[in-house]
């Protein structure tokens, strides 16, 4: 039999193997305080070897016999303990935990200067300070490290073991931990700096937003919702920054809230809190018009709509701050600047939609007139009034000093055809010269035949101009002549004295209740110290072409602004139709000629005292005959120019000649008396006695009817 120090190494080392084995095992069973570890990848000890030993004593009684031995093993017990030393098996997220090891030599005796590896399966869980996981035993034996949740968020069940080898045995234990995500706490809110009083539109201002877990400033605002009234009615901003020693940073910027006071609110799950901020509403920049709900700015008279034409239309005009945003709840006033045969807009006042939109609709009247709608916002104090157009930008309203009206025939043959046409053609430009906006509407009336089209009796500008065709047919005045007028709603002509392309006046009342800082043209009433102006009275369809208004006569009334036609003006600046009147003449087809007699200083109409009008009698001496002159005035039956581009000839006769008509057409003219034209007679020169002669004036209109008229030599 052999004495254990006389066996093999190999023989010794698989003892303790089998021995560390053994250890390991029961090390396992005790669960080192923490219950079963679970899946603790603790690592496998030196295990004991079991062998049959025999050997010689000497004593009193010797004896020889077989027997087991198993080697002792280091021990380790884990616990996890809170800051006051507790023992617990759960952490919340933003909590610290000290996980202590308690090491043992295989004597039992306190393990000292002994490393502990700590450790998880899960590395993904739990994070170790310091970061190996491994301390050193103190003099009692215990190592200590301290161990959090991974992140805020992270949940779930996990296995920590401690590992030690001492005095060449390995112990190893284990304990089973919960973890659950920490909720975080948010603190009480703060400005930084706070604001002084309201904070004014398009302002910001710091936010502060403490962040805590477990009563430790967290390092994340996983889950933070910002919210507050004025960003959900989306008048203001709240963006979030950066996150620094448990504070989250947010801006807040007013755009302008209506409310007036405003709360702020933070929440992270149930956590929230809340802080107020007086907030102003953004100043109004301007009113826009934004267009109709026609394609053009037309719309019919009262009870002559029908397919494709509307009676009514929809303007929207939109208010702006002064970044060019769109401005919701305000109160915006509508009024029509003429209410002429019945015309209305309404409502009265709306209030803007979320995109500063605001909508009006206008109904026509009875009476066919342009129209403009004024649009007027107040806030803060401020008011600014919009004016409608078929634009979103004009130019300046149309002025009566700078309008023109043109016809391209004065005398077409209409007297006695239907559907003859000539265009009428009308221009408008502002107080600085510039052609007004395209579309401004410009209305037409007529005498007599027909003007513009079955869509509109008017046209609108297209770079500040616009055409219609007048069309011969009934009814045909009596005398021929055709009164035509065109109006447009525009301005009264002024004189601007402080060249600021504007009417200026120094004393106003507005229509509220308080006077604006500086006047408003078109919206406030001079009182005293305007600009000088032409006071127009009421446009009118002058029939007869005497400058006055006589109803009893035919004349058409189109009153501006009021219900009966006045004659004078109403002393004030401001918008009216300006207006121009034009006669076209419907020709008669078949002419008349006068011939003339010359006064010694102009012509006049040969009357029966002169003689037989058709015969000409040439300058003769007793040895020649010299050339004449024959002067005659061309009219149709109601003494008004032949139609435009009617020619004159003359056809051969006898024994003279006439080379050429002076002038030998008709040309664009609304002169009454017609037309004067100039004949060069030339007798035959080899007749010294003048031998009377004969020759034929000819006159043929575009329609091909010819009127000749005689003359004849002596």
């Amino acid at each position: 039999m052999q004495h254990a120090s006389t066996r093999t190494p190999s023989a010794a080392l698989g003892r303790v193997a089998a021995m560390t084995l053994i250890a390991a095992a029961v090390l396992t069973a005790c669960g080192g305080g923490g219950g079963d570890p679970g899946a603790v990848p603790a690592k496998s000890g030196n295990t004991g070897s079991t062998g049959t030993d025999t050997g010689t004593g000497t004593g009193s009684t010797g004896s020889t016999g077989t027997g087991s031995t198993v080697t002792a093993q280091a021990k380790v017990a884990v616990t996890m303990v809170d800051g006051s030393g507790a023992a617990i098996n759960s952490l919340s997220g933003g909590q610290s935990a000290t996980l202590k090891a308690t090491v043992l030599t295989p004597a039992g005796k306190p393990a000292a200067n002994a490393i502990v590896q700590f450790a998880t399966a899960n590395q993904d869980m739990l994070v170790f300070t310091p970061g190996t996981g491994s301390a050193l035993t103190d003099a009692n034996g215990v190592a200590v490290v301290s161990v959090k949740p991974a992140s805020f968020t992270t949940a779930g069940a996990v296995a920590v073991s401690a590992t030690s080898v001492v005095e060449g045995t390995t112990g190893s234990s284990g304990v089973n931990i919960t973890i659950g995500a920490a909720p975080l706490t948010v603190g009480a809110l703060a400005f930084s700096p706070a604001p002084s009083g309201t904070l004014p539109a398009f302002s910001t201002v710091a936010l502060k937003i403490p962040v805590t877990s477990g009563g430790q400033p967290a390092g994340v605002s996983t889950g933070l919702v910002l919210s507050s009234q004025c960003v959900g009615d989306g008048t203001a901003t709240l963006v979030q920054g950066a996150m620094s020693g448990g504070v989250q940073l947010a801006t807040y910027t007013n755009n302008g809230c209506v409310r007036g006071r405003d709360t702020i609110t933070a929440a992270i799950g149930n956590s929230s809190q809340t802080i107020g901020i007086d907030v102003g509403a953004a100043n109004i920049g301007t009113v826009k018009f934004s267009g109709s709900s026609l394609a053009g700015t037309s719309i019919v008279l009262k009870g002559s709509g029908g397919e494709g034409r509307s009676e009514s239309a929809q303007l929207t005009f939109q208010v702006v701050d002064q970044q060019g945003n769109g401005l919701a709840g305000v109160d915006v006033d509508f009024s029509a600047t003429t209410n002429t045969g019945g015309l209305t807009v309404s409502p009265a006042r709306a209030t803007t939609d979320a995109s500063g939109n605001v909508v009006a609709t206008v109904s026509s009247g009875t009476i066919p007139t342009p129209v403009r709608v004024i649009a007027s916002a107040r806030r803060n104090g401020v008011s600014i009034t919009g004016l409608s157009d078929a634009l979103t930008v004009s130019t300046g309203l149309p002025i009566q000093k700078s309008m023109s009206m043109s016809v391209g025939r004065y005398n077409i043959e209409g007297g006695d055809y239907d559907g003859e046409t000539t265009p009428v053609t009308v221009m408008l430009a502002d107080q600085y010269g510039n052609p007004v906006s395209d579309n401004t509407a410009i209305n037409f009336v007529t005498e007599g035949g027909s003007i513009g089209s079955a869509a509109r009796g008017g046209c609108t500008t297209l770079n500040g101009a616009c055409s219609v065709d007048l069309r011969s047919q009934d009814f045909r005045p009596a005398d021929g002549r055709v009164t035509l007028l065109s109006y447009v709603q525009g301005v009264e002509t002024f004189t601007d004295v402080n060249g600021d392309g504007q009417y200026s006046c120094s004393n106003w009342t507005s229509g509220d209740a308080t006077v604006p800082a500086s006047y408003r043209q078109l919206v406030d009433t001079c009182v005293s110290g305007g600009e000088p102006f032409e006071d127009l009275g009421d446009a009118f369809l002058d029939t007869n072409i005497d400058g006055s208004y006589n109803g009893a006569a035919g004349d058409l009334p189109f009153p501006y602004g009021h219900a009966s036609y006045a004659a004078s003006g109403n002393g004030k600046w401001g918008m009216n139709y300006i207006r121009k009147s034009v006669e076209v003449v419907f020709s008669g087809s078949f002419a008349q000629v006068t011939r003339q007699v010359w006064t010694g200083s102009a012509w006049r109409d040969w009357t029966a005292n002169d003689g037989n009008a058709s015969v000409i009698t040439l300058p003769s001496t007793a040895n020649s005959c010299s050339d004449g002159q024959l002067v005659v005035r061309v009219t149709d039956k109601n003494n008004n120019p032949m139609p435009y581009d009617t020619t004159l000839s003359v056809e051969p006769g006898s024994n003279v000649s006439v080379p050429a008509v002076s002038p030998d057409k008709i040309a664009s003219t609304n002169l009454r008396g017609g037309t004067y034209h100039y004949l060069s007679i030339k007798p035959n020169k080899s007749d010294a006695a003048c031998v009377g002669g004969s020759f034929t004036l000819q006159i043929k209109t575009p329609k091909g009817n010819i009127t000749p008229f005689t003359f004849t030599t002596n």
